[in-house]
């Protein structure tokens, strides 16, 4: 029987290298999602820096959800040097170069890789719900 010589069955175009990194591709996606999760209220574009995102109607919890929400688009990680640091060294970025500087291109390939991305993020709310509520009452009655 001859081999099919259907598009399809050519794995030529699953590669294993890596995907060429358009950091104009990966600005435009999370200046998207941005939007998406402030319902629009705020505006940015790829010059925009990070620090002037933050206003009342969007907090450092929406834009964690906005990472969070990349990186499970992408299935890309940002890297642990951003977990790390205080936000205040990276607010002076624009959009592009943030994208630029923490943001590893390769694709992540650990089936859980999404699961623990939103187990940080459920955590991170957590904590913002209790540090801004009311404080709770005493369990000891």
């Amino acid at each position: 029987m001859e081999e099919s010589r259907l598009p399809f069955d050519d794995r030529s175009r699953f590669a294993t290298q890596p995907k060429a990194f358009s950091v104009s591709y990966y600005t435009d996606s999370f200046i998207a999602i941005l939007h998406f999760v402030s319902e629009d209220l705020v505006q940015a574009d790829a010059t925009t820096a990070i620090g002037e995102l933050f206003c009342e109607e969007f907090d450092d919890v929406d834009f964690e959800l906005a990472l969070c929400c990349f990186e499970a688009t992408h299935k890309m990680a940002f890297t642990d040097e951003l977990w790390k640091v205080p936000a205040e060294e990276y607010e002076d970025l624009t959009i592009e170069e943030f994208i630029e500087k923490f943001l590893d291109p390769r694709e992540q390939r650990d089936p859980l890789f999404v699961t623990k991305r939103f187990l940080m993020f459920q955590e991170a709310l957590t904590k913002a719900l209790t540090d801004d509520g009311p404080p709770l009452p005493d369990q000891n009655n």
